[in-house]
Order: structure tokens, then C-alpha cells, then sequence
């Protein structure tokens, strides 16, 4: 397979309508998600592929009777969707307990996915299935993991009767293995990102939490082995940026950095590469093996871990990355990131040399269409002052 051909597949996904999913994969069932703290690898073993339920720019049709305009972009959007029909492909969605709105999100799908499923389908089979994992939130708590042991436990035994048949231990390896494979994959892809423009590797990025893994692993695999082919590319003088915050459902922010002259060289995004992070253990207990993963994972800011200072830890990605700026890119309304952005602000300007120059971005959403062009004057001028400072090449 060719680059052109491996990458149009896995781009490709990423950028049609995801009510488009049962017809690309009409052999599997999908199961929706809404964050990376939900047990995908339990879903998978249940026989289902978990598929992340993510904000669109669609404008907004429903949802203001359901949730406040105060409210971030992704729960009105995936609510919206939910609502308007478009996710009644779904055998039913995971969430897991992180903020409030999205606690309170959960409420929303119990009551309105079965009505959507009724009106939008002819179905009469089982009702879709909603559950939500009670992840802890202080994930250093001598009692964390007990706990997140028997919530595990919980929610595979719920799982394994809505499917009706057992998860066994087996099956639970079978699919941290199979994840782990995307893990090392999107590892190597990390090391190669320079040879794709960054809307294609977040594109992949994408296609990875949707797409069966079963199908998205070899084209991954088959993709790397061309680039890895090609003459790794120079530093073409423009400044690059290390993007860090929740998600990023918007890819024309990513078409403009590179339209300026600007580069992503590395983030840490819900909804990208710290999605990816770590492997979880293959030996012994499965579940156990999930919740080391899920207590040692560098937490969202949702979370408490007395071990993660998130100032260190994002400036020592920004240094790994070589970055010459980092671009926050909030969701509106989103307080555990904006919160957890004023911690690391310390850290970044004791860097010697003056500080880590940094921007906040609004992420632009269905409701801020036409901030699009404030978007692109923020960041010229954010990219025409790091070009200043920048050596010579």
C-alpha cells in the first residue's frame, strides 16, 4: 500500500459524518464514548467497538431545552446529536465521571437515548445501554484503587448482561493487547509526526477512537512503514508549537497554525496524544492491570494525583517536543482546564531565557463559528512574535 493510499484511509473516517459508521463497519457494534477515562478495553472484550462520541460544528438544533448555553461545546454537541438522531447506531454510550457537566450528561443520555432510539428506529430489541464509570477523583488515595477494582467489576458484570454472555479474563487480554498494539503504533507515529502536516495526524489520531482497531492497527503499521522510507524533514524555520488542553473538534484551527508558518510539534489533548499514553500490563489480572493503568496515567484536571505537579509535567513535554510556544486551547466554559492552566502558568515563566511564551485559544465551536477569523488574527500575531525571537536557522 502506498502513503497516499494508507493515508487516505485513516484520514478519511475522521472527516465524514460519524452516522455514517454502521455502513463503513456493518459487521460490528458500536458502542459510544465520551472520555478517555471510560474502559474501552472492557467494551471490546464484551464483543462491542467503542467508538469516542465527539463535538461537530454542526450548527445546534435541540439541545438548548436540555442544557444552559453556559455549558461547554462538547456535551451541547454530542447531546444535540444524540437528540437530533444521528446517534442511533449506538448499542448504547459509556461515560465516565469527570466534571460536573459531564456527570450531569450522563443523566441527559440515560433519559433521552431510548427515546431517540424509539423515534429514529424500528428497533424493538433490547434498550440501548447507559452506564457510567465512577472513576475517583483523588487518584492518590490509599483507597483508589480497591475502589476503582470493584467499580471495574461493577460495570463489566452490567456489560456482560446487556451482551449476554460472560467477559471473561481471556477476552479482557485478547483486547488490552489488541489496544496496546495502537499504543506502540501511535508511539512510533509521535516520532515521525514531522512527515505529516499536523490536520492529517490528528485526523489519524481521530480515526484511531472510532474505527475498529482490528482494521486501523495494520493501516497504521502499513502507513509508518512508508514513512519511515522517506527522508526525515529539516526545520523549515517557522516556529513550533506545543498544543495542550481538552478537546479539538475543530481542524481548520490546526490548517491555519500551518498556513502562518507555524508547526505542531507535540500536545498533550484529551482528544490526542494523551489519549495514547503508556501501555497497560498484559500479566496477571486483567482488571487490575486496567486500574494500575487508569491510577498512573497523567490525570485530566478533573483529577488529583499528589504526585502530578501539571506545571513540571507540561513544561517538560514542551522541552521534549522543543517547542518555542504552547497553545492552550480551552473549551469555553470548560473550569478544570482553565483552573488547572493557571497552575502550570509558574512553571512556564520561571523557564530560563524569559518564560515559555504561551497563548490561550478559545477552541472554536458550533455556537462560535464566526470567531474562526479572531482565531487566526490571535495566532498571526502570536506566530509573527515567536518568528522574531526565533535563531536563525
Amino acid at each position: 500500500m502506498t502513503n497516499v493510499q494508507a493515508l487516505t484511509k485513516l484520514t478519511s473516517l475522521a472527516r465524514t459524518p460519524l452516522s455514517d459508521w454502521t455502513a463503513r463497519y456493518p459487521d460490528y457494534q458500536a458502542m459510544g464514548y465520551l472520555c478517555s477515562y471510560a474502559p474501552v478495553e472492557i467494551i471490546h472484550a464484551a464483543g462491542l467497538t467503542p467508538v469516542r462520541v465527539r463535538g461537530s460544528n454542526a450548527p445546534l438544533r435541540q439541545v438548548d431545552a436540555h442544557l444552559q448555553t453556559f455549558t461547554c461545546a462538547l456535551c451541547r454537541s454530542t447531546l444535540d446529536q444524540l437528540l437530533c438522531g444521528e446517534l442511533q447506531f449506538l448499542a448504547g454510550a459509556v461515560l465516565a465521571h469527570t466534571c460536573d457537566a459531564m456527570q450531569a450528561l450522563a443523566d441527559l443520555w440515560r433519559m433521552n437515548l431510548l427515546r431517540s432510539h424509539q423515534m429514529y428506529t424500528a428497533s424493538t430489541g433490547p434498550a440501548p445501554f447507559v452506564d457510567v464509570v465512577m472513576q475517583p477523583t483523588n487518584l492518590g488515595s490509599p483507597a483508589a484503587r480497591a475502589y476503582l477494582v470493584a467499580e471495574l467489576g461493577r460495570f463489566r458484570d452490567r456489560l456482560a448482561a446487556f451482551v449476554g454472555h460472560p467477559i471473561t479474563d481471556d477476552d479482557l487480554r485478547a483486547s488490552i493487547a489488541l489496544y496496546n498494539d495502537t499504543r506502540q503504533l501511535v508511539r512510533v507515529l509521535q516520532q515521525q509526526r514531522g512527515c505529516l502536516c499536523a490536520p492529517d495526524f490528528f485526523a489519524i489520531l481521530d480515526t484511531a477512537q472510532i474505527m475498529p482497531r482490528e482494521q486501523f492497527n495494520p493501516l497504521l503499521a502499513d502507513l509508518l512503514a512508508t514513512l519511515e522510507a522517506a527522508a526525515p524533514p529539516g526545520r523549515d524555520g517557522g516556529p513550533g508549537l506545543f498544543l495542550t488542553g481538552a478537546m479539538l473538534d475543530e481542524p481548520l484551527v490546526l490548517e491555519i497554525i500551518e498556513e502562518l508558518g507555524a508547526r505542531v510539534v507535540g500536545d498533550d489533548l484529551c482528544s490526542g496524544s494523551r489519549h495514547f499514553q503508556d501501555l497497560v500490563d498484559v500479566q496477571g489480572d486483567p482488571i487490575g492491570a486496567l486500574v494500575g493503568y487508569f491510577l498512573r496515567r497523567p490525570p485530566c484536571p478533573a483529577k488529583l494525583h499528589s504526585q502530578h505537579d501539571p506545571g513540571p509535567y507540561l513544561l517538560d513535554q514542551v522541552r521534549a517536543a522543543r517547542a518555542d510556544g504552547v497553545l492552550f486551547v480551552l473549551e469555553k466554559f470548560c473550569d478544570p482546564h482553565a483552573f488547572e492552566r493557571s497552575l502550570t502558568l509558574p512553571t512556564l515563566a520561571s523557564e530560563r531565557g524569559g518564560g515559555v511564551p504561551h497563548l490561550l485559544l478559545d477552541a472554536p465551536s458550533a455556537e462560535q463559528s464566526s470567531s474562526l477569523e479572531g482565531v487566526r488574527t490571535r495566532l498571526q500575531a502570536f506566530v509573527e512574535m515567536l518568528a522574531e525571537v526565533l535563531p536563525p536557522c
